[in-house]
């Protein structure tokens, strides 16, 4: 996983990195309750947070697969 330089859009400061959580889909209804959520499942995201105004970014987290031929090589 790659961690981004990202600046606040309002502060122009970098924002720290909070971790990568898994954010629910789906809503809660009266009659049905939480069977939408069940069906809906979630969305893995990595967070950032501005330390000043407290902006946060959201930005979907994608794993990345090693390819066969992708090893390290002896020199």
């Amino acid at each position: 996983m790659k961690i981004r330089k990202i600046s606040c859009p309002y502060c122009n400061i970098l924002m720290e990195y909070k971790g990568t959580k898994r954010i629910q889909l789906g809503r809660t209804g009266f009659i049905i309750g939480d069977i939408d959520n069940l069906f809906s499942g979630a969305l893995t995201t990595s967070i950032y947070e501005c330390p000043k105004c407290g902006k946060l970014e959201f930005f979907r987290f994608k794993k990345t697969k090693r390819k066969k031929d992708d090893t390290v090589a002896d020199i």
